[in-house]
């Protein structure tokens, strides 16, 4: 964040900072009138609606109540109980009064009844009129596969099939109907209901300009709703299934049709259904549109003032750092005379310009000093390990030479053989190699290949006990290394631990690699190292390490451990170098640590 905002003057950053913490500020008090008086419209609808809602269901069930109300006193009649006793036929005659008593009921009470009908539990129907037909089939009529209840059953809005009122749309009420004789259940009278009343009821019940109310029963048919089209069917059927509809008693606030709308509901309890209130939320929400616009223009008059007075008051805290930073750039010009101005006081600026002067001043006394000490510092250092490399390799033990000259005396004296001559050209091999001290850095191939010369002459020495064995992956050998680095560790393990045992005795030489470096390990099978002498050698070539930069320190007068490590340190730096682990009376293991490092590419 201060990254990005160096970028910019400070008077931008004021000015910017200011109206962003004036609209943050705004923002958190919109948030918060919004959610207050979001509740409070919601808590005002819920007043509103619940009331509506209840004087609905209190009329849709004292509607339903009556109706059943008038039907008790007809199924009693001794013709209809005849009929519903099915002991036996009844004749056109009796059929023709039965309905007409049906017609009369219906006559005298609503007219909004579409169709009455007299169903035994054994699914036997007679209709309130008989369509000129004695064969009608009303199976296909919701409430035919009703089975019998002792309580009242209401079918939601569907369409009737049957002939002369054929498409319209209806409520089935099914009344049950007892024997006058034995109180047994004997069937339902069944009524289908216009919608006429229920309509005329709801439209009576306003909901302000545009809200509305809908009626569903417990399975989500829609059995009112103003528009006609989605009557009787699902409520997830039609556009309104993306609403939902909130608990009992709840409010909640959906999108619909791109609109935000509240949504109420509430259940009658006798019947189950549910009246469902829906109002677009800007019909309740006139007080916080109100909030809002004052915010909004809250906000815009602090934005002008913000914009006009921040710059002005700004020119107190951008003066003092513009002076400084013009002190500053002739600094770094090179004028170290300049100085800040300076008065007494508690204001920061001016400590900050003090601070400042005693600074430049310390500088022009140190800077030229400092530099070149620090220059000569490095040009020291240089030299100094380039001749720790240079001197070290010169230290070539020449106990290989004493060795091998005398080899090559005695079987010159006792042999008249090729092995005099294989001996010679090895040894002139080894040493050609280590006279050209001019290269730094060798591949790991030149150096196994001098190894595997130094191995050849030890075998002449040791024709029958001896062993050796040089494991290393090809794709290592182009790996760099400092010269002379495998080999002395070699001959450091033929005079430690195959000479003692007359020959009798094995090394091997391996590497692996351990993420960004190379490790070579020398691996002998002699009498080991004891414990104090291996933390004596340990213990040097930490020190070699915590003294690197001392001369006298570093000097040696053999290419065995320490000088090798020494060189290792010297050229690859912390953590590279040599470690030793011995098992006494197995053998040791002396492990070389180089990073990996190729022709055209620079150590780390």
């Amino acid at each position: 964040m201060r990254k990005f905002w160096i970028r910019f003057p400070i008077k931008v950053s004021m000015v910017v900072l200011f109206l962003g913490i004036s609209l943050l500020s705004m923002i958190l008090m919109g948030i918060f009138s919004h959610f207050n008086y979001s509740n409070t419209v919601k808590k005002d609808f819920h007043t509103v609606t619940d009331e509506a809602t209840k004087r609905l269901n209190h009329h849709i069930e004292f509607y339903f109540e009556q109706l059943s109300k008038t039907t008790k006193t007809l199924v009693k009649e001794e013709p209809i109980q005849s009929w519903f006793d099915g002991s036996r036929s009844i004749n056109i005659f009796e059929a023709d009064e039965i309905e007409a008593m049906l017609r009369r009921h219906v006559a005298l009470n609503y007219s909004e009844v579409a169709g009455v009908f007299l169903m035994s539990t054994d699914k036997r129907v007679l209709a309130m009129r008989s369509y000129n037909s004695s064969g009608e089939n009303f199976s296909t009529e919701p409430w035919f596969a009703v089975s019998f209840s002792d309580q009242r059953v209401l079918i939601p809005t569907h369409t009737i099939t049957y002939p002369q009122q054929m498409g319209m749309s209806v409520i089935s009420m099914l009344n049950p109907v007892y024997s006058s004789s034995s109180l047994a259940p004997i069937g339902f009278l069944v009524m289908d209901l216009g919608l006429n009343e229920i309509e005329a009821t709801f439209e009576r019940s306003k909901l302000g300009n545009t809200g509305q109310f809908m009626l569903l029963s417990q399975d989500d048919t829609i059995v009112y709703h103003p528009v006609k089209e989605w009557r009787g069917r699902k409520l997830a059927d039609t556009p309104l299934g993306q609403l939902g509809t909130p608990a009992e008693g709840g409010v909640s606030l959906r999108t619909y049709n791109g609109e935000k709308v509240l949504v109420s509901t509430s259940s009658s309890k006798v019947l189950g259904w549910r009246v469902v209130a829906i109002v677009p939320f800007d019909e309740m929400a006139s007080g916080l549109y109100s909030a809002r616009n004052s915010t909004i223009i809250a906000f815009a008059l602090i934005a002008v003032m913000v914009m006009f007075l921040v710059p002005l008051v700004s020119n107190l805290f951008v003066t003092p750092v513009l002076h400084l930073k013009h002190n500053m750039n002739r600094v770094f010009q090179g004028d170290y005379k300049t100085r800040a101005e300076f008065q007494q006081g508690m204001n920061e600026f001016q400590k900050l310009n003090y601070s400042f002067n005693k600074m430049v001043e310390q500088l022009d006394n140190q800077l030229n000093t400092i530099s070149n000490l620090k220059l000569q510092d490095v040009h020291t250092r240089l030299r100094q390990k380039e001749a720790y490399i240079q001197a070290l390799q010169n230290q070539i033990n020449p106990h290989l030479l004493y060795n091998s000259l005398d080899v090559i005396k005695s079987i010159g004296y006792l042999n008249n053989d090729d092995l005099v001559v294989s001996m010679a050209a090895n040894l002139a091999d080894v040493y050609r190699y280590t006279a050209k001290i001019s290269d730094n850095e060798v591949s790991l191939k030149d150096e196994l290949a001098i190894l595997e010369k130094y191995l050849e002459i030890t075998h002449i020495r040791f024709p029958k006990k001896f062993f050796s064995q040089i494991t290393v992956n090809p794709k290592f050998h182009d790996c760099l290394l400092v010269k002379l680095t495998v080999q002395p560790i070699v001959e450091n393990a033929v005079k430690y631990a195959v000479e003692p045992r007359a020959g009798d005795a094995a090394i091997l030489v391996s590497a692996y690699d351990d993420k960004d470096d190379l490790v070579i390990e020398i691996a002998d099978n002699g009498g080991g190292i004891s414990e104090s002498k291996l933390a004596e050698l340990t213990q040097g070539l930490k020190d070699i390490s915590e003294n690197v930069n001392n001369e006298e320190f570093i000097q040696t007068e053999s290419l065995g451990i320490r000088n090798v490590h020494t060189r290792l340190f010297l050229k690859y730096g912390e953590g590279y170098g040599l470690s030793l682990t011995s098992f006494p009376d197995r053998g040791t293991v002396v492990s070389i640590r180089i990073p990996f490092s190729y022709r055209g590419t620079k150590n780390g």
